[in-house]
């Protein structure tokens, strides 16, 4: 994720990303708002319905329970009132929300009054006034066109905040949950959309290297034509000259001698510089064979030890032992830890010290590292320094250190730095042990885990 937010579109795509989070559980709390407001009435509503409802049911057994040939009796219904009770206290059993039931005749008489508390008269304040604000509906008994009596049913409201609580927890852990949701889908595209970002300037980035290396590789072919064969004959010249001079007294360690041994030494220089363009431009693929790692690495550091010697750099050797065998191009690696080594000779000057590492990785990979006592990389430079051409020493070509990033990635190996400026700089190579297709030719006396 750090790798991810590093990138330079990353701090505008944060600020969209936390702006739009903050729109998003504004409006889910405007919407909680505005739902929280409609529950009273929804559930007055729902109460009101019910209580309608329920009293129409009430009114059909009282009808049921007094009716004769001529309508409702309501002489026969009083003879049936505990049959009645029995039915509206069960009714009331199921139904918390109601309070009471009055049944009254045609003339308003009251025929019935069952509470929740029992049988008996209303007090004062019945059924209109009760504690909680309950509220009446009614349901007439007809006969016909003409009313018979009624049936009147309290609705209780001292239950109405209890379920009203209960619908707006049930309602905020809805928006709860929808706005955690949505939360999380929108971080997982916005990681998503900075995978992409990132894969595209890789690819840009690829796009680019190969657009360089098409270009180095059409120089280098210009180098090896035009440049070449004429350094060839010059330094064929030069050593027909240096020969005819001989004899010539005061010529050997005097001001000629050392022209022409400096001409000698620009022209190989820009021999090797055309030899590097070729090998960038043009590397041949890797011919994978099973190879002991620290036998190639110890060929290498006895190749190079005349030179460092030479130039009063001290070169030491760290190789652990026992290594499993690792499938390589054995000329095309020894160039690329050749190329790091001159690279740390070059750099800590007379009197450094250069130690080549090999170790076994903790993912089964093998990993080579180069280090020195130098005056490190700055930190500016570090992302530049595997580029083309790049070289912050007088007279580098900037080509050793791409050389050998494009040799470890035709291996399938990862190749890297850690430095500390005033310290050091150590670069490390990490390979893959094995490639398919390759037949191993030899095999390690022990696997290290």
């Amino acid at each position: 994720m750090k790798g991810l937010l590093a990138a330079p579109v990353g701090g505008e795509t944060v600020r969209a990303f936390l702006v739009f989070s903050i729109i998003l559980v504004a409006l889910a709390g405007i919407a909680g708002q505005l739902l929280f407001r409609e529950l009273n009435l929804q559930v007055l509503a729902r109460r009101a319905r019910l209580g309608y409802e329920e009293a129409g049911r009430i009114a059909d057994a009282v009808a049921a329970l007094g009716r004769d040939q001529h309508g409702i009796n309501f002489h026969l219904l009083g003879q049936k009132t505990e049959v009645l009770e029995r039915i509206v206290l069960e009714r009331l059993a199921d139904l918390p929300f109601v309070l009471d039931v009055e049944v009254r005749d045609r003339y308003g008489g009251r025929l019935l009054y069952v509470s929740r508390d029992g049988l008996g008269s209303p007090g004062p304040g019945s059924l209109h006034e009760e504690v909680g604000k309950p509220y009446t509906v009614t349901v007439q008994l007809m006969r016909g066109a003409r009313p018979e009596g009624e049936v009147r049913v309290g609705i209780s409201g001292q239950q109405a905040p209890g379920e009203l609580e209960k619908l707006r927890a049930s309602l905020r852990l809805k928006l709860v949950v929808a706005t955690s949701a949505t939360l999380v889908l929108l971080a997982i595209a916005f990681l998503y959309v900075l995978h992409l970002i990132r894969k595209n300037r890789q690819l840009e980035q690829s796009r680019l290297a190969a657009e360089r290396r098409s270009y180095v590789g059409l120089l280098a072919s210009g180098l090896a034509h035009e440049i070449r064969n004429p350094l060839n004959a010059m330094n064929m010249n030069l050593q027909m000259l240096e020969e005819e001079m001989q004899p010539v007294p005061g010529f050997e360690g005097g001001e000629m001698h050392e022209l022409v041994t400096s001409t000698k030494s620009e022209i190989k220089r820009l021999e090797n510089l055309a030899s590097n363009f070729l090998q960038y431009a043009r590397p041949g693929s890797p011919r994978f064979e099973s190879r002991d790692l620290n036998d190639v690495l110890q060929g290498v550091a006895m190749f190079l030890q005349a030179d460092f010697r030479q130039r009063g750099v001290e070169l030491k050797t760290d190789l652990e032992p026992l290594l499993p065998t690792v499938d390589l191009d054995e000329t095309q690696f020894k160039q690329a830890v050749i190329n790091l080594l001159v690279n740390a000779r070059q750099v800590v000057g007379e009197a450094g010290v250069v130690r080549l590492i090999s170790r076994a990785g903790s993912s089964g990979e093998v990993v080579v590292e180069v280090e020195d006592n130098g005056p490190g990389v700055p930190e500016d430079a570090r992302e530049k320094i595997f580029e083309v051409f790049y070289s912050s020493r007088g007279g580098g070509t900037g080509l050793g250190l791409p050389i050998a990033r494009q040799i470890v990635e035709r291996h399938g190996g990862t190749i890297g730095l850690k430095s500390v400026e005033g310290e050091g700089t150590t670069f490390w190579i990490r390979l893959p042990r094995r490639h398919p297709g390759v037949s191993s030719s030899a095999e390690s006396t022990r696997v290290v885990p």
